[in-house]
């Protein structure tokens, strides 16, 4: 599976955001105007604006400080209070969400086609000038940043992937957590500072759904306002694997119905995008019909092993990736699912997979590819915003294009690299029952 989005991004709206259906979409892209912007076409009546930049954890100078800057979005700035900020999408028929992943901000603005002017202007003085009131960090953005953790804390699949990444890149760079720690306390003046250094024309992307590649180059020209400054570079992701184990429960010290188990190995970002793909997709996990048994090596694991749910994943930042398999459990089984999941890599690794499994496997990436452009329009944005703020272009054709390219011996040759490479572990529940990477490997 691909991570959930719940997993990698913290997210506050105002007010419930809207929902509309498809339209046919095409992308629009440009780099003309003062920060480079997509466009993706749509007949709906709704739009959907969002400004990315480079201040995820990946890039912050101290802990914490790209969720408290993720948290003061839509807070007072020098033009409007945050009382005004919020009357005025209510009265507007509007919804501002913020999101956070490892390497990008997101700040997203849905509303109806003629209001386009009011929320373009809104989103670049929050870039430009939001005021970062000692008030609003202690009484509303400290909170905020408490509540997310703890909510976070009692998510598995939040909290492993989070481990996960931290043991892998000991907590530097990307491996750096989405959570404010209370115990590392966030300080305002290193918010500020950080939002000066990443709310800089060379850090942003603009991304929209409804509007035409020439009105967003117009609106584009709110953001003249922000400084020019320079382009925030990622600290090199240096990979180290390693172990990580905890207990978890819910909120009322109970045990959860399962267990959790991460296995992961570093898989490269771009050099090898496309055959990390297709080997996500080989071995699945999901059915694509609800109600049934999917017929991918992991989904069958939920026939031999009761209460079981396997899945493979990748995570894509710039330099670095990991693919892993997440095993799900009741207390004792989390075991004998992982060897399976395990095993159903080892045979990729030993032997190339049919003309079959490849065919599906490849179409089955293809359509994940495709959807990251193309589906929900949070997850639409996020994934072109990336690629225009890491890879330079947003080219889904080129992606599917490599995709269709990747041949049987690829796919197996990078299971076998994988295999032999350091794993990183997460384990979360009953330790005594739950494996080590040397028990499967």
């Amino acid at each position: 599976m691909s991570v959930p989005r719940s997993s990698t991004r913290v997210l506050r709206s105002v007010p419930a955001q809207l929902r509309t259906a498809g339209a046919s979409r095409s992308l629009s892209t440009s780099r003309a105007a003062a920060i480079p912007y997509v466009a993706l076409h749509e007949t709906a009546p709704v739009v959907s604006l969002t400004v990315a930049a480079r201040a995820g954890p990946r890039y912050e100078p101290a802990e914490g400080v790209a969720h408290a800057l993720k948290n003061f979005a839509f807070r007072s700035t020098n033009e409007r209070s945050a009382l005004r900020i919020v009357r005025e999408a209510e009265l507007n028929g509007g919804a501002l969400s913020a999101a956070l992943n490892k390497e990008h901000l997101l700040l997203t603005a849905e509303f109806l086609k003629g209001d386009e002017e009011h929320f373009a202007a809104l989103l670049a003085e929050v870039v430009r000038s939001t005021k970062y009131n000692q008030f609003e960090f202690k009484e509303d953005v400290l909170p905020s940043l408490a509540e997310d953790l703890a909510q976070a804390s009692q998510d598995p699949v939040v909290y492993g992937l989070e481990a996960l990444q931290a043991t892998a890149y000991r907590y530097q760079g990307v491996g750096s957590t989405l959570f404010a720690n209370p115990a590392v306390p966030v300080q305002l003046a290193d918010v500020k500072a950080f939002a000066g250094q990443a709310f800089t024309q060379a850090n942003l992307a603009l991304v929209s759904s409804g509007l035409s590649g020439a009105q967003v180059e117009q609106l584009a020209k709110h953001f003249d306002g922000v400084p020019a400054g320079e382009a925030l570079l990622p600290p090199p992701a240096k990979y180290y694997g390693g172990d990580f184990r905890a207990p978890i429960a819910d909120a009322h010290g109970h045990p959860l119905p399962q267990d959790h188990f991460f296995l992961a190995f570093e898989s490269g970002a771009q050099t090898n995008r496309a055959e990390v793909a297709v080997l996500e997709a080989l071995l699945g996990g999901t059915s694509s019909v609800k109600w049934s048994h999917g017929q991918t090596p992991l989904a069958r694991i939920q026939q031999q092993v009761e209460g079981a749910e396997v899945r493979a994943f990748n995570t894509v930042s710039q330099g670095t990736g990991l693919f892993g398999l997440h095993v799900a459990a009741p207390q004792g089984k989390v075991a004998d699912a992982a060897k399976l999941a395990v095993q159903a890599l080892q045979r990729i690794a030993s032997g190339a997979p049919s003309a079959e499994e490849l065919a599906r496997a490849v179409a089955n990436a293809k359509f994940g590819a495709a959807m990251r452009f193309e589906g929900t329009r949070q997850l639409a944005h996020e994934s072109v915003a990336a690629a225009l703020l890491n890879d330079g272009t947003p080219s889904l054709s080129e992606r599917l294009a490599k995709i269709d390219a990747v041949d049987a011996a690829a796919v197996s040759s990078l299971a076998e690299s994988l295999l032999k490479s350091k794993p990183t572990t997460t384990a979360l529940g009953a330790l005594k029952q739950l494996p080590y990477a040397e028990e499967l490997l």
